[in-house]
């Protein structure tokens, strides 16, 4: 663990967490990172802290809802309690006008092979919202990115995503805000989109309407 005089926390492991040091290695000023939220280790940091990007663990490998055991589910409530006290930690350690970003998944929107992941990913959201709405007054941020998942076969950029991430961290994005930015290059809406529908919109009336 790096702690002189940071301004800038790294929260998680891989090659997105590398590629955000460094980025913030390149731009200068102080840095602190850590293997994993640690609230203990948040709250003893002798300095405040100006920006933090957490990058929370991947998503275990897909399984149906009915193959989902109890060990699998506690290895995520542990690290979704790990995430939630290292918040509270952190925005006690957040200086005015600091800003906080979560890097996790897509599982939010639901998907198959990932009842329990995409439970926590859409809790993981809600935090970060109210993290959002109870920092106001102090002027700070908070925001999310969405990865796909690893069943939707696409790799990640991390450069991409680090470059995301330092901007959402800037006072350059300050008029972003409580939200979740889905990085994935538009894969949302080609899944659905891709194909050529003019011929549907063009049926008549008293057809049953185009097919999904």
């Amino acid at each position: 663990m790096n702690t002189s005089n940071p301004s800038f926390l790294i929260i998680g492991q891989g090659p997105v967490a590398e590629a955000i040091l460094s980025r913030v290695s390149v731009e200068g000023g102080g840095v602190i990172t850590l293997a994993r939220p640690d609230a203990a280790a948040i709250m003893a940091l002798e300095h405040g802290v100006d920006s933090a990007v957490i990058v929370a663990p991947p998503a275990p490998s897909p399984s149906l809802f009915l193959d989902i055991d109890d060990t699998r589910l506690d290895a995520q409530l542990a690290d979704f309690t790990d995430l939630f006290e290292a918040l509270g930690a952190l925005l006690g350690r957040l200086n005015p006008k600091g800003a906080i970003v979560l890097v996790g998944g897509r599982g939010y929107l639901g998907a198959w092979g990932a009842a329990d992941a995409c439970a926590f990913s859409g809790a993981l959201v809600a935090l970060m919202r109210c993290v959002t709405l109870e920092g106001f007054g102090a002027g700070h941020r908070a925001n999310c990115i969405a990865l796909d998942l690893a069943q939707d076969g696409a790799g990640v950029d991390p450069d991409e995503i680090a470059d995301l991430a330092v901007h959402l961290a800037s006072p350059a994005s300050r008029a972003i805000n409580g939200e979740i930015i889905l990085a994935n290059r538009g894969r949302s809406l080609r899944v659905r989109e891709a194909k050529d529908r003019r011929a549907d919109f063009a049926a008549s009336a008293s057809s049953k309407g185009p097919s999904l």
